[in-house]
């Protein structure tokens, strides 16, 4: 009796497996068109690619070019939903379904390729160091031996562990808590991206940035997950029609032209 159940069970094994890999083929595209709007990974704590206003809204550059891929399927910029993410949990949002696509400022790495999939790059970023005006850093070997706000999950961290190993790195989950820490003076240093640093310094005056040109400088991409083929052609020729018509320069230049002397240029 318990072979014949087992070889009864089999069929129904085969047809659920099916079943299965059918709705895993279908891909990401399809499971957006029939839902009817994009599920946008988006940080709320890095202007200018991503935050909240005072009235609640998110902006951004980044939010702005979720906006271009909702209106370029679905023909209006609304259809989309931002869903908080931070350095540490966009890749585990992706991959466990909780948002379609991550434009959270994402440096393109090796490491990172193992686990999903990047659109074309979409800007050009660097790091550089935040500090009181009285520090004597100047660069960032000067890191050494020091305590260092780094913000989990970001190339910040990891550039300060590569290139300084002897730093004392002070993580924190949210780059708001990496930049009080330095204004408090429990740090001596903040290393990040370029631009959201020269961001946060203009309202910190009491802070300085150094470390000019920019080190370890990386591009930025999308992520998807990994293996969606579709998706991915979709997003990476949403951004190429962007940049031939002249849509994605007008974006950049609206969020970045006071600072375009101090950026890395994207090639």
């Amino acid at each position: 009796m318990l072979r014949k159940k087992r070889w009864t069970m089999f069929p129904v094994l085969v047809i659920v497996s099916l079943l299965l890999a059918g709705a895993s083929f279908a891909g990401t595209l399809q499971d957006v068109k029939a839902r009817g709007k994009i599920l946008a990974g988006v940080k709320t704590d890095f202007p200018p690619f991503g935050f909240v206003d005072e009235k609640g809204v998110n902006k951004g550059f980044d939010v702005d070019i979720a906006k271009a891929l909702a209106k370029a399927l679905f023909g209006k910029d609304a259809a989309v939903e931002f869903v908080a993410v931070t350095s540490a949990n966009r890749i585990p949002f992706l991959t466990t379904s909780k948002i379609d696509i991550i434009l959270a400022s994402m440096t393109i790495t090796e490491e990172r390729k193992k686990v999903i999939d990047y659109s074309v790059p979409y800007f050009m970023s660097g790091h550089l160091i935040l500090v009181q005006k009285d520090s004597p850093i100047a660069k960032y070997q000067d890191l050494a031996g020091r305590k260092v706000s780094t913000t989990q999950g970001s190339t910040g961290d990891i550039v300060t562990g590569k290139l300084v190993p002897s730093a004392e790195r002070v993580k924190f989950q949210h780059n708001s808590e990496s930049l009080q820490a330095l204004k408090d003076r429990r740090t001596e240093a903040f290393v990040q991206d370029d631009m959201l640093l020269v961001d946060l310094q203009k309202n910190n005056p009491e802070l300085k940035i150094v470390g000019w040109p920019p080190f370890e400088p990386a591009p930025y991409g999308l992520g998807v997950r990994k293996g969606d083929a579709e998706w991915l052609d979709f997003v990476d020729k949403t951004l190429t029609k962007m940049k031939n018509s002249g849509e994605y320069q007008k974006l950049w230049d609206s969020w970045f032209s006071e600072s375009k002397d101090f950026l890395l240029k994207l090639k």
